[in-house]
């Protein structure tokens, strides 16, 4: 499928009809994909001894679906703007989740180790911040009680250290490329942290206009653009959960008997361009990279 066709066919789609049948798609997907979800996890046999590993691997999983279909859903922010910013978590979460598979039981402690003192940090700043409020007996706060009550239910507070470094005590980058996916860096995490982080090669290119003032030497204007709609952004939120079911079938040994919410995605949208693409215009040449193909 050549995506770039795609690329400006949201701000075109006028017609009633046109959207409801796009519509159709993302809803559809959406249902497929929390299918494929369902089915992996019951397909793999509950190990009570290990219950903790097999929570993590679901619940990283369960993250990617969820991104995925979120964004599926919000079709306003397949954009520049935003949609890279949500590609960037699948990417680091996909790397997290190839990195805890190498030693999965060992790793999947460490991540919920880190997470717990994390929450425990942050309970400690919160009470700070009410106590110089003058909120009381902040121990008793709802906000403080709600947040303690999870903790504890997960591990004994008292129990939780806190580690303000890496959780896996490397970067991401050395984990991906221990994990075997350094391409995931390569083409998806490092260029989306730029939209992430709002660096220069980011902002400079979608915050900036120039001046057409030639007496002013063309230098930039702050602005705020609206973005054409590309759905090049979705179909790479795909290929991340399709990844991650795939990394997750190879490691369990679990399959699922269920179609695949990606490729059938990949025809429904192929499908419908063909049948729709002749009445949109302004469709722009600007070519889009697929990391899952």
């Amino acid at each position: 499928m050549n995506h770039a066709k795609l690329v400006g066919m949201m701000s075109n789609m006028d017609d009633r009809k046109v959207l409801e049948d796009f519509y159709n798609i993302l809803e559809t997907y959406i249902r497929m994909v929390r299918t494929e979800l369902a089915e992996r996890w019951n397909n793999w046999p509950l190990n009570l001894a290990n219950r903790r590993m097999q929570e993590v691997i679901g619940a990283l999983m369960a993250r990617q679906v969820t991104l995925a279909t979120q964004l599926a859903g919000s079709p306003s922010i397949w954009n520049a703007h935003i949609a890279p910013i949500v590609l960037r978590t699948m990417a680091d979460t996909y790397i997290t989740f190839a990195w805890i598979f190498r030693e999965p039981f060992e790793r999947s402690q460490e991540y919920i180790s880190y997470g717990l003192g994390q929450e425990k940090l942050y309970i400690e700043h919160l009470k700070a911040q009410l106590e110089a409020d003058g909120e009381g007996e902040v121990d008793e706060h709802p906000l403080i009680r709600n947040r303690e009550e999870w903790l504890n239910s997960q591990r004994f507070a008292f129990l939780t250290e806190v580690n303000v470094g890496s959780w896996s005590g490397v970067d991401t980058r050395k984990m991906a490329e221990d994990a075997e996916c350094i391409d995931v860096h390569r083409f998806a995490y490092a260029p989306f942290s730029s939209t992430t982080h709002s660096m220069w090669n980011h902002v400079g290119k979608c915050n900036l206009d120039i001046c057409r003032n030639p007496l002013h030497r063309h230098h930039g204007i702050p602005v705020d653009p609206s973005l054409p709609g590309e759905p090049d952004y979705m179909l790479t939120a795909a290929g991340f959960v399709r990844m991650t079911f795939d990394l997750f079938d190879e490691k369990t040994g679990t399959e699922a008997d269920v179609d695949s919410a990606h490729d059938s995605l990949y025809e429904a949208v192929e499908n419908f361009a063909e049948s729709h693409l002749q009445n949109f215009r302004g469709v722009s040449d600007a070519s889009a990279k697929d990391v899952a193909d």
